[in-house]
């Protein structure tokens, strides 16, 4: 059976109405449908994925206060820094180069001396913390009074001390004898000595002892 339209006859095609929802594609596409007032989301920045610019925080956040502060050394713009400050506290690069730079900066820093050692032992024997609205301390009483014992020992107060004085209770019992060399005597030179005569003072004295002279027979 054929359809066929009589001679001088007429039709109309309406034009499709385009303020009519229709999904992308048609209703018999297999694209997914969209919606006409669906908006695409903004290309990502391309500073947030920049390793550089992680490791340079990483460092910056191992010398700042709080991780805005170190953003801030990088990032002009505000709205980055606040973005970067939260969003990059535990990113890998950014963590390994924090970790990096202070073990080079532990690595290469001077020993302490007796008066820095002493410094921080005490600091963290007074450390306090926040707790409840309350300053407690951050260490155990136990640990606390190890850390003051430490901290007189290294300045001397205990151990060294009862040591110096034991020693110096023995030797109150001991004797120090300290030979002095005497001055050397200079010799007398005689130029010139008188003729002198000695003389016996009793010479002119009558003797005490009589001497009578007998005649032998």
């Amino acid at each position: 059976m054929s359809w066929e339209l009589p001679p001088n006859s007429t039709f109309t095609v309406e034009k499709p109405k385009t303020d009519v929802f229709a999904p992308v594609g048609g209703w018999a596409s297999t694209v997914p449908p969209e919606s006409p007032w669906q908006t695409k989301p903004a290309p990502k920045p391309s500073y947030q994925d920049d390793e550089g610019l992680k490791k340079q925080f990483g460092i910056e956040l191992a010398k700042a206060a709080n991780p805005f502060e170190a953003a801030c050394k990088i990032f002009v713009d505000t709205s980055q820094a606040l973005w970067v400050s939260t969003n990059w506290l535990a990113d890998p690069i950014v963590i390994a180069s924090r970790d990096v730079y202070l073990k080079t900066v532990e690595l290469s820093a001077p020993p302490l001396d007796k008066n820095q050692l002493a410094a921080k032992v005490l600091a963290l024997a007074e450390e306090k913390v926040l707790k409840n609205g309350v300053l407690v301390p951050s260490i155990e009483a136990k640990d606390r009074i190890a850390a003051l014992k430490l901290y007189s020992e290294i300045q001397g107060y205990t151990g060294k001390v009862e040591i110096d004085n034991s020693i110096t209770n023995n030797t109150l019992n001991e004797m120090t004898i300290k030979l002095v060399k005497a001055e050397d005597s200079k010799p007398v030179t005689i130029t010139q000595a008188p003729n002198a005569k000695s003389e016996i003072v009793n010479e002119n004295l009558p003797s005490p002892i009589s001497l009578k002279l007998v005649k032998a027979g």
